[in-house]
C-alpha cells in the first residue's frame, strides 16, 4: 500500500477506483466529482438536473431521489457499468427548507426526511450487497453541526442528519467484519448553495462559536476521507467531528 506524508497542499492518494456520489451538479459533490475525476477514478453521479461535467470517466444520471424506482434503476445500471465493483460511495445529496416547524407542510417535511435519510440509508443498502461480494468498500455520509445547534427554523433537517448518525454507527457494527467502512463527517461549515441559507452574520458567529473548522474546504474533506479508505484499522470511531466546543 502506498504510503505517503501530507506536506503542504493536500495530495489525493484515491486513485483508480469506482466511485458513486450523489447530488453532483452543485457544491460539495460537484467539486468531489472533479477532484476524483482527476485522479483517474470513475465516478458515477446524479441530480435532478443536466449534467455539468464532460469527462470520458464521468456517468451522469437525471435522478430524481425521492422516487424509489428511478433510484433502484439507477443503482442496477452502474453495478452492470462497474462490472460489479464498487469502491466508495459518498452520500452528498441533501435538502434543506429553513422554516419553523408549525409553518412548514408535510410535502417538504417529507421530502427533507426522503432526500436526507430514507434514500441515502435505501442506495447503501443497494451498495452494500455490492461491496459484500468484493469483501471491500467505504460508505461515507455527510451529516451537519445543526445536529448540536439546535436552531430555529432546522428542526427537520437537523432529525435527518441526527438519523443519519445512528444509521451510519449500527451500519458500520455490522459490516466492518467484511471489510467495510461506514462512516460519517459532520461539518462545520463549507461554502454551498445550501449554507447560503444562513446569512454573513450568522456563519461569522458559528464558526466564533467552536474551536475549529476542520473540514473548511474540499481538499481537507477529501483528505479525511482518504485517510479513512486507506486505514487498515477497523472503524470503531465513525463519526467524525467537524468541531470542538468552546
Amino acid at each position: 500500500m502506498l504510503v505517503t506524508h501530507y506536506v503542504g497542499a493536500y495530495i489525493n492518494l484515491i486513485k483508480s477506483l469506482n466511485i458513486i456520489i450523489t447530488g453532483t451538479s452543485s457544491g460539495i459533490g460537484l467539486a468531489l466529482t472533479q477532484k476524483f475525476l482527476k485522479n483517474g477514478n470513475k465516478v458515477w453521479g446524479c441530480s435532478r438536473g443536466k449534467r455539468k461535467i464532460i469527462e470520458k470517466n464521468y456517468f451522469h444520471s437525471r435522478v430524481d431521489l425521492r422516487n424509489k424506482k428511478e433510484i433502484k434503476n439507477w443503482i442496477k445500471k452502474i453495478e452492470k457499468q462497474s462490472n460489479n465493483k464498487i469502491d466508495l460511495f459518498i452520500s452528498n445529496a441533501a435538502q434543506f427548507v429553513r422554516k419553523l416547524h408549525s409553518l412548514d407542510n408535510l410535502e417538504t417535511i417529507e421530502d427533507t426526511i426522503k432526500t436526507n435519510l430514507t434514500t441515502p440509508i435505501m442506495i447503501s443498502n443497494m451498495i452494500s450487497k455490492i461491496m459484500i461480494r468484493n469483501k471491500s468498500g467505504l460508505i461515507v455520509f455527510f451529516s451537519s453541526v445543526a445536529v448540536e445547534l439546535n436552531q430555529i427554523g432546522s428542526s427537520t433537517y437537523a432529525a435527518s442528519k441526527a438519523g443519519i448518525e445512528t444509521f451510519s454507527k449500527v451500519a458500520n457494527n455490522e459490516l466492518k467484519s467484511l471489510n467495510i467502512k461506514v462512516a460519517t463527517i459532520r461539518i462545520l461549515y463549507i461554502p454551498t448553495k445550501l449554507s447560503n441559507q444562513l446569512s454573513k452574520k450568522e456563519v461569522k458567529k458559528l464558526i466564533k462559536n467552536f474551536k475549529t473548522n476542520l473540514f473548511k474546504n474540499i481538499n481537507s474533506l477529501l483528505k479525511k476521507i482518504d485517510e479513512i479508505y486507506h486505514s487498515k484499522a477497523i472503524l470503531k470511531k465513525n463519526i467524525f467531528f467537524d468541531i470542538k466546543n468552546k
